[in-house]
């Protein structure tokens, strides 16, 4: 099928008209990294919630709305999360690891690579779809799509969980402590070429990219080779001090050979202050990774990261001199801690902009993520039906739509992240969309799904029981769409997903009627599936409108 990009309120998903991004280029914000003011309610609530996780539940939110912003940006930023090991949960042919046991640390098999992958990955999605209300699941993401490794390429299973773990334990920390262990990474050694880099024969694949993608990013060309932030001849020197280093068979670990490093001056260009780094052996890497933490660029670049993960794509000359640059001094001035940094994005006017909310277009990640959290999916409890059910429809459903956890597309991330002019819009093309519609049709429309080795389902009651007043159809409807969608809806929108929950020719009364019935009798079988279907029937209404594909 041609990946073509579609546009958002084609009709060919049925959607009513004008559900489109409500933020387009051009749009002026004045608020800047100042604290937000504003009234904290429900809508600010959801919009951090929805921003920084991959998805709130209703409940969620109230708690929110009843914090105050600095209680709320607080709770946000910490990450606690238990972590747990991947498990063997169906190769029976591993030599090592029995089913039920954990495969890490232990020796891989001539066939163990594959099951023991889709194991790592598919815990990796149970951490997301799991996790509590802060952004560690989120700034995971982030840092494996910004120190980006391919799990089919490293082809190691141990090298990538100590990798992922790396990412994850380091989530809210320090970037340059981060960087450091990047560097010298199993996985990433072997992914960028660091063990073929010897002195004599240096590879520069990574010294290029902890440049050009990782650290201070590549800035106009200026002359031959002289890109701004750093030239040609500085990724010679830099792949010189970054020999040495191998991954180390059958383990996690790296380790520095002095008899393979380059122990010659290393003389860098005046993008650098014509620094010259000399020999410190297994300690010279981290004199070059100051060197370049040492330019303000280097903030610059990676808060214009962190603002298009987080708020939007386009950066414009107001919101790079009232956003991004303060939030650049912020992080140099604390050492490159990434938690200060948020901490002052998400309790920003600029972040609360009513342009900021409900204007980027969900990653395949997001929107399978956000359906099961919003609903409140239950899936299976034990690993034997908890793997399955990850796996099936979470992992395996991301990857059909072009967004596969431990294997982006290229060293660069995902293009929707970095990819002008279509950004995020790329996450939308004609391969991925049905996929979108095909699972919120599946998920609302199925009261128990039934997969291999489990089953899961949502309580479209407990849903609707939120609300202020279910009996009532107008707030049930009113309230429930707030709460799925970011942004306000029209009338004509409103009366579309009325006619879903109450059929045409019937009124507000009926359904008053109906679930007066069901508070009153639930074992009445006739009278609550009636309920059960139209309450579902309307959900599905949400999840298919565009509006839900954005937050």
């Amino acid at each position: 099928m041609k990946n073509t990009i579609l546009d958002f309120s084609s009709k060919e998903y049925n959607l009513p008209e004008g559900t489109i991004p409500q933020r387009t280029n051009g749009v002026l914000i004045d608020a800047g990294l100042e604290k937000y003011t504003g009234i904290w309610d429900k809508k600010t609530a959801s919009h951090l919630l929805k921003r920084a996780t991959f998805g709130p539940k209703m409940k969620d939110i109230l708690e929110f709305t009843g914090l105050t912003l600095d209680s709320a940006v607080e709770k946000i930023l910490q990450f606690d999360d238990p972590f747990e090991l991947p498990l063997n949960f169906r190769d029976n042919t591993d030599p090592y690891a029995k089913i039920g046991a954990t495969w890490v640390g232990l020796p891989s098999g001539p066939n163990t690579f594959n099951p023991r992958i889709e194991s790592l990955v598919t815990r990796w999605f149970g951490n997301i779809v799991g996790a509590g209300n802060n952004v560690g699941e989120k700034m995971t993401l982030f840092w494996h799509n910004h120190f980006v490794t391919q799990m089919l390429t490293v082809r190691d299973e141990n090298y990538t969980f100590d990798y992922y773990k790396t990412l994850r334990e380091n989530a809210l920390g320090n970037f340059k402590t981060l960087t450091e262990k990047m560097t010298i990474n199993a996985a990433m050694l072997r992914y960028l070429n660091g063990n073929e880099n010897v002195v004599g024969r240096p590879n520069e694949n990574f010294a290029r990219e902890i440049m050009e993608l990782f650290t201070v990013g590549k800035g106009p060309l200026i002359g031959p080779g002289n890109y701004t932030n750093y030239t040609e001849d500085d990724v010679v020197a830099a792949a010189k001090v970054l020999t040495g280093w191998r991954a180390l068979r059958d383990t996690i670990e790296s380790k520095y050979y002095s008899q393979l490093h380059d122990k010659t001056d290393k003389k860098f260009s005046s993008a650098f202050g014509n620094k010259v780094i000399k020999n410190k052996e297994d300690e010279e890497y981290k004199e070059l990774i100051s060197m370049i933490l040492n330019q303000d660029e280097t903030a610059l670049f990676m808060c214009r990261k962190i603002y298009r993960w987080f708020v939007y794509y386009e950066i414009d000359e107001q919101t790079e001199n009232n956003v991004i640059k303060p939030m650049a001094v912020l992080l140099r001035n604390n050492n490159y801690e990434v938690k200060p940094v948020l901490k002052a994005l998400f309790s920003s006017a600029h972040f609360y902009d009513k342009w900021n909310i409900g204007c980027v277009i969900k990653s395949p990640l997001d929107f399978v993520v956000s359906i099961y959290r919003n609903l409140e999916m239950q899936f299976p409890r034990d690993y034997t039906g908890q793997y399955p059910a990850w796996l099936s429809l979470g992992f395996q459903y991301t990857a059909i739509q072009e967004m596969i956890l431990g294997e982006p597309p290229s060293v660069s991330g995902w293009p929707a992240m970095y990819q002008a002019p279509g950004y995020h819009r790329l996450w939308v093309t004609s391969v991925s969309a049905p996929y979108r519609a095909v699972l919120a049709d599946y998920v609302a429309g199925v009261p128990v799904i039934e997969g291999r080795g489990f089953t899961m389902s949502f309580d479209a009651f407990e849903l609707a029981k939120q609300t202020s007043n279910p009996q009532d159809a107008p707030t049930l409807i009113k309230e429930l769409a707030e709460f799925l969608l970011p942004v306000e809806l029209t009338n004509v929108q409103l009366e579309y997903l009325r006619l879903n929950l109450i059929p045409e020719g019937y009124e507000n009364y009926h359904w008053a009627a109906v679930w007066a019935a069901y508070e009153l009798d639930p074992s009445n079988e006739e009278n609550t599936n009636i309920v059960n279907t139209l309450l579902r029937t309307f959900i599905r209404a949400c999840l298919n409108i565009a509006e839900y594909h954005l937050v």
